[in-house]
């Protein structure tokens, strides 16, 4: 749903490239009256409308396609209306448009639409449905080596983290690159370490302990840790055993970009430190993920895995990259 031409090519692309049909409308008012099942997902976009609150818009569209997943877009104001948007429970991804991040235009005119590529990638992963982590295989080329490892504590993540980083060495990233990689990925093995453990009654084992503080997992809840670059895509992707993160978790904590005195990015897209705070669980990690990221995939099967999957595009340089924006999306 869009009237902005550059949009509505981007998007047409994207639904080529996960083999999609569409039907386009306007505004919320033109959409068909829809049962759940009958749309793979909404693609709203907010610029149909700034005057209005992105949950309100949200609102309207779940009323005429209940049950239908939502996928955002934004060009305006983009950083502070998709997260907004994600209060919605309907919400599953939010995409900025490409040069939005950074841009304070006041008119779609210069926008352009969302990364085609990447929007269709996450188009195909949400038609899949997979009951198993993907992995970074699909964000990079063909061929691309995939190196993994398993940690069964915080001593292997600290063994993983270097050998990812020798990795991101060979390709001969700028010091900015690599400390967004190292953020994201520290952070998404801290979470997997730290918060996502659960005993049999489901409360968190680890959540409460300071990340100074060794921990040994047990066999049935070490983390899996795969990583891959094809020289203009970094990927990481951290799975857990337990599929307890929740979908308003996530709001909650991306929503916290909105507050002032949460931990950003600085100007160059750099946040936060490697070895992360002593406490802060999971929502201060989502939230510098997230940041550092150009994609943020989150797949959850409950009682099973999560896996946060971290997109960083290393090609050109990392100012370009972080202009890019961070999308976010929510597989469940």
């Amino acid at each position: 749903m869009s009237r902005h031409p550059a949009t509505l090519k981007h998007v047409a692309q994207a639904l080529a490239v996960a083999n999609l049909s569409s039907r386009q409308a306007i505004g919320p008012s033109f959409l068909p009256r829809s049962a759940p099942g009958e749309f793979e997902v909404v693609l709203l976009d907010l610029d149909i409308d700034v005057g209005t609150p992105p949950v309100e818009l949200c609102a309207q569209v779940a009323a005429a396609c209940n049950g239908t997943p939502i996928i955002v877009l934004a060009g305006l104001n983009a950083r502070h209306r998709l997260v907004q948007a994600l209060a919605h429970a309907d919400v599953v991804g939010c995409v900025p448009k490409i040069g939005a991040w950074s841009e304070t235009a006041t008119s779609e005119a210069k926008l352009e639409g969302p990364d085609e590529q990447a929007l269709g990638v996450a188009l195909r992963r949400r038609r899949e449905r997979a009951s198993q982590p993907h992995g970074p295989q699909p964000y990079l080329l063909t061929g691309t080596v995939i190196e993994e490892r398993v940690l069964g504590g915080s001593t292997d993540k600290e063994q993983a983290l270097e050998a990812l980083l020798a990795d991101a060495g060979r390709f001969g990233l700028g010091d900015e690159k690599v400390r967004r990689l190292e953020t994201a990925a520290d952070e998404l093995m801290l979470n997997a370490i730290y918060d996502a453990p659960r005993d049999e009654r489901g409360n968190p084992l680890h959540a409460d302990i300071d990340r100074r503080t060794p921990v040994t997992l047990a066999a049935q809840a070490q983390v899996r840790v795969r990583w891959g670059c094809d020289g203009r895509t970094f990927v990481v992707s951290v799975a857990d055993r337990f599929g307890a993160l929740e979908r308003a978790t996530v709001s909650s904590h991306i929503g916290r970009l909105l507050d002032a005195r949460s931990p950003r990015l600085g100007r160059h897209g750099g946040g936060g430190t490697a070895s992360g705070p002593p406490t802060g669980g999971a929502g201060l990690g989502l939230v510098l993920t997230y940041s550092a990221a150009n994609t943020l995939a989150l797949q959850v099967v409950k009682g099973r895995f999560t896996e946060g999957t971290a997109v960083l595009h290393v090609a050109g340089s990392n100012r370009a990259a972080v202009a890019r924006g961070s999308a976010l999306y929510i597989y469940d």
